[in-house]
């Protein structure tokens, strides 16, 4: 169980996650008692057809505050991030599950957020069911999302300006970790990755979208706001992809932050 002192409680932090589905039966509501207090927030949940209420606790780390209904911010650089996000190459909306940042030499680089189709939203049974996953397991639990027929998005905003080399070189120390000798397929992949940002002023404020369609294909999407129009680039490796989502929700993730406010948000949902 993660230890929940670190958890900075937000009960509005996710709003959109707290909305049943058209059509549902199932209620959500948020309810104030003191064992819902040590985790942030409790959801009751009422279905049709007899059962009793059960409370279902969602708490999120390192940010999360509440800017009005549209936003969410991740707090330690106060990076505003849309709660319900399009992004070019999937038609539907995705939902933001968690944020983060990422520092390095003790310097924030980029605030980031994880987005899921919003279709699972807080329903635990579609969870389940399109994620193939029972119960929490926070060392399998992000293989399964990787490997679900779910799209999932991750939305990067530098705040600071960076050239694209030294982006692209930050992913690159990423993928490494997990593919030490590419064959062609992860060579071409790579490739593409490099010429996508090469040359490029990254300004701060800069959004970059990595979206995974499925396992082999990830689209890349750059843009100086938060509307992004285009899809910059395509990698088509399993492996390469994989080894760029491992590096943000493996074990060793660059951003501890965003693995642990996403991670602390499923685990309320799959208990």
């Amino acid at each position: 169980m993660m230890n929940l002192a670190s958890v900075v409680p937000c009960a509005q932090a996710f709003p959109a996650l707290l909305t049943p589905a058209a059509g549902s039966h199932t209620h959500c509501r948020v309810h104030t008692h003191a064992a819902a207090s040590k985790s942030g927030l409790a959801c009751r949940v009422a279905r049709s057809g007899g059962g009793g209420a059960r409370w279902l606790p969602v708490s999120c780390a390192a940010g999360g505050g509440a800017v009005g209904d549209a936003f969410v911010t991740e707090d330690t650089t106060n990076v505003k991030f849309l709660r319900e996000l399009t992004v070019p190459g999937y038609t539907y909306p995705l939902v933001a599950v968690g944020t983060g940042y990422r520092d390095k030499f003790f310097v924030k680089v980029y605030a980031a957020a994880f987005y899921v189709d919003y279709s699972l939203r807080l329903d635990t049974e579609q969870w389940k069911e399109k994620i193939g996953i029972e119960s929490f397991d926070g060392s399998s639990v992000f293989d399964s999302i990787f490997k679900a027929p779910v799209v999932k998005s991750l939305s990067i905003i530098l705040v600071r300006a960076v050239d694209g080399k030294t982006f692209v070189n930050a992913l690159n120390d990423v993928i490494v970790r997990q593919i030490k000798n590419p064959n062609a397929e992860e060579e071409s992949s790579l490739s593409t990755l490099q010429n996508t940002f090469l040359g490029r002023n990254l300004k701060q404020g800069t959004s970059i979208y990595l979206t995974w369609l499925e396992p082999k294909r990830m689209l890349i999407s750059i843009s100086e706001n938060q509307d992004p129009r285009q899809i910059d680039a395509e990698i088509e490796s399993a492996t390469v992809n994989y080894a760029l989502y491992d590096g943000f929700f493996g074990k060793s993730p660059v951003s501890p932050s965003l693995r642990s406010s996403t991670a602390q948000l499923l685990e309320a949902l799959l208990l």
